[in-house]
Formats: C-alpha cells, sequence, structure tokens
C-alpha cells in the first residue's frame, strides 16, 4: 500500500529535478522537450477518451474533472504558443498537477486500491506533465497579474460546463468535483437542518480560497521567474 505513495513522491521529486533543468537549459532544448511531453499528453489523450474509451471498450468518458479538462488545454496552448492563455495553462496545470501527487503520496495506496497498473502510470504520466509544464512556464516567463480575471474565468467555465454535461457523464456522483460543486463535506457529516446555514459559507470558502491560490500563483511566477532568469519580472511581462 505504501510502496505507491513512495513512488508517488519519489516521480514529484524527480519531475522537480527536471523542471529545475529545464529552466536553466537553452530556450530551444526547453521548447523540444516540452513539445514532446505536450504531444504525448494531448495526443494521448485524445486517442484515450475519444477512440480508446468509445470504439475499444463502448463507453463515453466525457472529461470535467479539473485535470482531465487539464490533458486538453494546457497542452494545447503551450504547442499553439497562445500567449494570451499562456497564464491560464500555467495555473491549471500546476493546480492539478501539485494535488494529485500531494494526494498521492498522503493517499495513494488507499485512492488507487481497485484500479489497475496501467491507469495508474496514466495518471501518474498526465498530472506530471501537466506539472512540469506549469512549473517551467512560470520559471521562465513573466505572467501580468492582470490575468486574474482569465484564472478565475477559466476556473470558473470547467464549473459551469461539469453542472452543464453531468446528465451524460458516466458515475458523475463518484468524480470529485462534484463532490466539490455539491458541498459532499457538509452534507455527510453536519446535519439537513444546518444546510441551509452552511453551504452557503461552504461555498464562500471554497470561492476565497480559490481566489487565494491564484493570488499565491502570480506571487510565485514573481519569485520563482526573477530566481531562474535573473531578471526583474516587471520588465518582462507577457503581452496581455
Amino acid at each position: 500500500m505504501y510502496g505507491l505513495n513512495a513512488m508517488a513522491f519519489a516521480l514529484f521529486i524527480g519531475i522537480n529535478v527536471l523542471s529545475h533543468w529545464l529552466s536553466k537549459c537553452t530556450e530551444k532544448t526547453r521548447v523540444r522537450v516540452l513539445r514532446v511531453f505536450c504531444s504525448l499528453l494531448l495526443f494521448g489523450n485524445i486517442f484515450r477518451y475519444f477512440i480508446c474509451y468509445p470504439f475499444l471498450l463502448g463507453e463515453i468518458h466525457i472529461p470535467v474533472e479539473y485535470s482531465t479538462v487539464a490533458y486538453f488545454t494546457v497542452p494545447t496552448v503551450l504547442l499553439l504558443n497562445r500567449k494570451r492563455s499562456r497564464s491560464w495553462a500555467a495555473y491549471s496545470g500546476l493546480m492539478a498537477g501539485f494535488f494529485y501527487y500531494l494526494a498521492m503520496i498522503l493517499l495513494g495506496g488507499r485512492i488507487y486500491d481497485s484500479y489497475p497498473p496501467y491507469d495508474i502510470w496514466i495518471s501518474m504520466f498526465c498530472h506530471g506533465t501537466l506539472y512540469l509544464c506549469g512549473l517551467v512556464t512560470i520559471r521562465t516567463e513573466a505572467c501580468p497579474s492582470r490575468d486574474g480575471y482569465k484564472l478565475a474565468l477559466g476556473t470558473a467555465l470547467v464549473c459551469v460546463r461539469a453542472l452543464i454535461l453531468r446528465p451524460y457523464v458516466i458515475g458523475a456522483d463518484g468524480l470529485f468535483i462534484y463532490k466539490l460543486l455539491d458541498g459532499d463535506l457538509i452534507r455527510a457529516f453536519l446535519p439537513e437542518t444546518s444546510w441551509s446555514v452552511l453551504l452557503p459559507i461552504y461555498y464562500a470558502a471554497a470561492i476565497s480560497l480559490v481566489l487565494l491560490s491564484m493570488g499565491i500563483f502570480f506571487r510565485s511566477n514573481r519569485r520563482e521567474y526573477d530566481r531562474f532568469s535573473g531578471k526583474q519580472s516587471q520588465m518582462a511581462v507577457i503581452p496581455a
């Protein structure tokens, strides 16, 4: 059980070491390596979700989780070099990758107790690539704080899209995004009579945490960009 936790920790350290090297190497090498990872992530999941699931397994899996949406948006933005969306790509990649590996390190064996090994490896690669792309981006590019509305809008769109598609999603009630949106922590552990009071507080707290994470993202970007580039981030802001 704890072997998976240890493996996740080792891979997490390895991703951080690789990101450090990529952030210090030449731009040409960095772009080539990230393009390989992004291509594997994007086209591998296109095959997985649009060919393997419907035609080989006879099931339709709609990507609605924050991280599975990022499987497609992050590599697309980076491969097409969409400068206006790179802040969102970096933020969503970091959030999806970091919190996945944190959960795996703490609860990996319990989370994947009934999953086949290939599912574990695929998930680790996908989230690892997201984290790598996000980490390298904030270390080599300055993201303007005025992009905050893009991060908020992107997060809101992921949630709204998930709610709209809910009737068509297989096993929706078991997905993490719906547990968060439904406030399952409140509903499962507190009496129904308190829901009307506590649910608004829960949603306000959740929104506050998301906004806080965005503030931390921009502060981390300024610190990491200055550290790895040796320049002042205010002088090298990506055009909006």
